[in-house]
Protein backbone atom coordinates (compact mmCIF):
# COMPACT_ATOMS: atom_id res chain seq x y z
CA UNK A 1 0.00 0.00 0.00
CA UNK A 2 2.81 2.62 1.00
CA UNK A 3 4.72 1.65 -2.43
CA UNK A 4 0.97 2.75 -4.19
CA UNK A 5 1.09 5.89 -2.20
CA UNK A 6 4.29 6.58 -3.41
CA UNK A 7 3.75 5.90 -6.62
CA UNK A 8 0.42 8.42 -6.96
CA UNK A 9 2.29 11.21 -5.30
CA UNK A 10 5.57 10.87 -7.44
CA UNK A 11 3.53 10.43 -10.39
CA UNK A 12 1.75 13.62 -9.45
CA UNK A 13 4.45 15.85 -8.60
CA UNK A 14 6.44 15.10 -11.28
CA UNK A 15 3.58 15.48 -13.89
CA UNK A 16 2.54 18.50 -12.22
CA UNK A 17 5.62 20.41 -13.75
CA UNK A 18 4.09 23.17 -15.36
CA UNK A 19 6.13 23.38 -18.39
CA UNK A 20 4.02 25.46 -20.98
CA UNK A 21 3.16 27.86 -18.55
CA UNK A 22 7.00 28.67 -17.51
CA UNK A 23 8.10 27.98 -20.79
CA UNK A 24 5.91 30.64 -22.53
CA UNK A 25 6.26 33.13 -19.66
CA UNK A 26 9.91 32.73 -19.84
CA UNK A 27 9.94 33.57 -23.86
CA UNK A 28 7.32 36.22 -24.47
CA UNK A 29 6.38 37.28 -20.93
CA UNK A 30 2.74 35.31 -21.64
CA UNK A 31 0.58 33.58 -19.17
CA UNK A 32 -0.37 30.96 -21.78
CA UNK A 33 -3.89 30.07 -19.38
CA UNK A 34 -5.14 33.58 -21.08
CA UNK A 35 -3.99 33.57 -24.26
CA UNK A 36 -5.15 31.14 -27.49
CA UNK A 37 -7.09 28.18 -26.63
CA UNK A 38 -5.94 28.83 -23.20
CA UNK A 39 -4.72 24.97 -22.78
CA UNK A 40 -1.72 24.56 -20.63
CA UNK A 41 0.94 22.27 -23.39
CA UNK A 42 2.09 22.04 -26.47
CA UNK A 43 0.21 23.30 -29.58
CA UNK A 44 -0.93 26.40 -27.84
CA UNK A 45 2.49 26.93 -26.74
CA UNK A 46 3.85 27.05 -30.40
CA UNK A 47 0.81 29.47 -31.67
CA UNK A 48 0.65 31.66 -28.39
CA UNK A 49 4.62 32.41 -29.40
CA UNK A 50 4.51 31.38 -32.79
CA UNK A 51 8.04 29.81 -32.11
CA UNK A 52 8.66 26.21 -33.53
CA UNK A 53 11.69 26.16 -30.77
CA UNK A 54 9.22 26.98 -27.69
CA UNK A 55 6.59 23.97 -29.16
CA UNK A 56 9.52 21.57 -29.22
CA UNK A 57 10.86 22.42 -25.81
CA UNK A 58 7.36 21.98 -24.36
CA UNK A 59 7.01 18.70 -26.16
CA UNK A 60 10.17 17.43 -24.94
CA UNK A 61 10.14 18.18 -21.08
CA UNK A 62 6.49 16.59 -21.20
CA UNK A 63 6.96 13.29 -22.16
CA UNK A 64 10.33 13.20 -20.33
CA UNK A 65 8.12 13.77 -17.09
CA UNK A 66 5.73 10.73 -17.67
CA UNK A 67 9.06 8.87 -19.20
CA UNK A 68 10.90 9.91 -16.05
CA UNK A 69 7.84 9.14 -13.44
CA UNK A 70 7.42 5.56 -14.53
CA UNK A 71 11.74 4.54 -14.50
CA UNK A 72 11.86 6.67 -11.18
CA UNK A 73 9.06 4.83 -9.69
CA UNK A 74 10.52 1.18 -11.37
CA UNK A 75 13.98 1.96 -9.92
CA UNK A 76 11.87 2.52 -6.62
CA UNK A 77 9.17 -1.09 -6.16
CA UNK A 78 11.10 -3.23 -8.46
CA UNK A 79 9.42 -4.61 -11.55
CA UNK A 80 5.96 -4.89 -10.55
CA UNK A 81 3.70 -3.19 -12.59
CA UNK A 82 0.87 -2.08 -10.71
CA UNK A 83 3.06 0.99 -9.07
CA UNK A 84 4.73 1.73 -12.86
CA UNK A 85 0.82 1.87 -14.30
CA UNK A 86 -0.46 4.43 -11.06
CA UNK A 87 2.44 6.53 -11.55
CA UNK A 88 1.96 7.14 -14.78
CA UNK A 89 -1.75 7.59 -14.44
CA UNK A 90 -1.31 10.03 -12.18
CA UNK A 91 0.96 11.39 -13.96
CA UNK A 92 -0.50 12.68 -16.65
CA UNK A 93 -3.24 13.27 -14.31
CA UNK A 94 -0.30 16.50 -12.90
CA UNK A 95 -0.23 17.76 -16.05
CA UNK A 96 -3.73 17.95 -16.55
CA UNK A 97 -4.75 19.59 -13.02
CA UNK A 98 -1.56 20.79 -11.79
CA UNK A 99 -2.25 22.23 -8.19
CA UNK A 100 0.30 24.95 -9.05
CA UNK A 101 -1.91 26.15 -11.75
CA UNK A 102 -5.06 25.95 -9.73
CA UNK A 103 -5.68 22.66 -11.61
CA UNK A 104 -5.80 24.30 -14.96
CA UNK A 105 -3.33 22.32 -17.40
CA UNK A 106 -2.84 20.62 -20.18
CA UNK A 107 -4.15 17.17 -22.17
CA UNK A 108 -1.86 14.97 -21.39
CA UNK A 109 -0.73 13.88 -24.44
CA UNK A 110 2.68 14.16 -23.95
CA UNK A 111 3.20 13.07 -21.15
CA UNK A 112 0.93 10.13 -21.89
CA UNK A 113 3.27 9.24 -24.89
CA UNK A 114 6.18 9.34 -22.38
CA UNK A 115 4.61 6.69 -20.04
CA UNK A 116 3.98 4.84 -22.39
CA UNK A 117 7.26 4.70 -24.29
CA UNK A 118 8.22 3.80 -20.65
CA UNK A 119 5.67 1.24 -20.45
CA UNK A 120 5.16 -0.21 -24.11
CA UNK A 121 6.82 1.96 -26.83
CA UNK A 122 5.02 -0.22 -29.36
CA UNK A 123 1.71 1.46 -28.33
CA UNK A 124 3.24 5.30 -28.93
CA UNK A 125 4.09 4.18 -32.56
CA UNK A 126 0.62 2.83 -33.39
CA UNK A 127 -1.15 5.87 -31.75
CA UNK A 128 1.00 7.90 -33.87
CA UNK A 129 0.05 6.09 -37.10
CA UNK A 130 -4.20 6.50 -35.77
CA UNK A 131 -3.16 10.18 -35.33
CA UNK A 132 -2.22 11.03 -38.93
CA UNK A 133 -5.36 8.64 -40.07
CA UNK A 134 -7.85 10.71 -37.88
CA UNK A 135 -6.07 13.82 -38.79
CA UNK A 136 -5.79 13.14 -42.66
CA UNK A 137 -9.75 12.30 -42.54
CA UNK A 138 -10.71 15.68 -40.52
CA UNK A 139 -8.23 18.10 -41.08
CA UNK A 140 -8.13 19.05 -37.52
CA UNK A 141 -5.54 18.20 -34.84
CA UNK A 142 -8.18 17.31 -31.86
CA UNK A 143 -9.90 15.37 -33.88
CA UNK A 144 -7.27 12.90 -34.62
CA UNK A 145 -5.94 13.06 -30.91
CA UNK A 146 -9.58 12.06 -29.80
CA UNK A 147 -9.70 9.31 -32.94
CA UNK A 148 -5.85 7.83 -31.88
CA UNK A 149 -6.79 7.57 -28.46
CA UNK A 150 -10.05 5.93 -28.98
CA UNK A 151 -8.95 3.38 -31.60
CA UNK A 152 -6.00 2.32 -29.60
CA UNK A 153 -8.23 1.29 -26.82
CA UNK A 154 -10.18 -0.62 -29.21
CA UNK A 155 -7.55 -2.46 -30.75
CA UNK A 156 -5.98 -3.21 -27.54
CA UNK A 157 -9.48 -4.65 -26.15
CA UNK A 158 -10.09 -6.71 -29.64
CA UNK A 159 -6.39 -7.67 -30.15
CA UNK A 160 -5.73 -11.77 -29.77
CA UNK A 161 -4.20 -12.81 -27.06
CA UNK A 162 -1.11 -13.80 -28.81
CA UNK A 163 -0.40 -10.19 -29.96
CA UNK A 164 -1.22 -8.53 -26.69
CA UNK A 165 1.40 -10.97 -24.86
CA UNK A 166 3.67 -9.11 -27.30
CA UNK A 167 2.84 -5.73 -26.42
CA UNK A 168 3.07 -6.20 -22.62
CA UNK A 169 5.38 -5.78 -20.57
CA UNK A 170 7.38 -9.22 -19.04
CA UNK A 171 5.52 -10.74 -16.29
CA UNK A 172 1.98 -8.37 -16.63
CA UNK A 173 -1.35 -9.66 -16.93
CA UNK A 174 -3.30 -8.86 -19.41
CA UNK A 175 -5.77 -7.60 -17.91
CA UNK A 176 -3.97 -5.20 -15.85
CA UNK A 177 -2.12 -4.10 -18.69
CA UNK A 178 -5.65 -3.16 -20.46
CA UNK A 179 -6.93 -1.45 -17.64
CA UNK A 180 -3.91 0.72 -17.41
CA UNK A 181 -4.51 1.82 -21.01
CA UNK A 182 -7.97 2.20 -19.92
CA UNK A 183 -7.89 4.60 -17.56
CA UNK A 184 -5.32 6.21 -19.38
CA UNK A 185 -7.63 7.20 -22.27
CA UNK A 186 -10.39 8.11 -19.84
CA UNK A 187 -7.54 10.35 -18.08
CA UNK A 188 -7.08 12.01 -21.70
CA UNK A 189 -10.52 12.21 -23.22
CA UNK A 190 -11.68 13.97 -20.21
CA UNK A 191 -9.84 16.72 -21.89
CA UNK A 192 -10.51 16.50 -25.29
CA UNK A 193 -14.26 16.31 -25.06
CA UNK A 194 -14.73 20.17 -25.50
CA UNK A 195 -12.21 21.07 -28.50
CA UNK A 196 -13.95 18.16 -30.40
CA UNK A 197 -17.43 18.94 -29.17
CA UNK A 198 -16.48 22.19 -30.39
CA UNK A 199 -15.26 21.10 -34.09
CA UNK A 200 -18.41 18.64 -34.66
CA UNK A 201 -20.81 21.66 -33.56
CA UNK A 202 -18.93 24.22 -36.25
Amino acid sequence: MLSYMLAGVVGYLIGSFPTAYLVVKWKSQIDIRTAGSGNVGTLNSYQVTNSRFVGAIVLVIDVVKGLLAVLFIKQITGTEFVPQALTGVCAVLGHDFPIWLRFKGGRGLATAAGVMLAVSWFLVVLWMLLWFVGKKISHDINVGNAFATLALLLLVVVAPASLLVSITPQGVQGVEFLLFVAVLVIVIMTKLVEPVRAFFSN
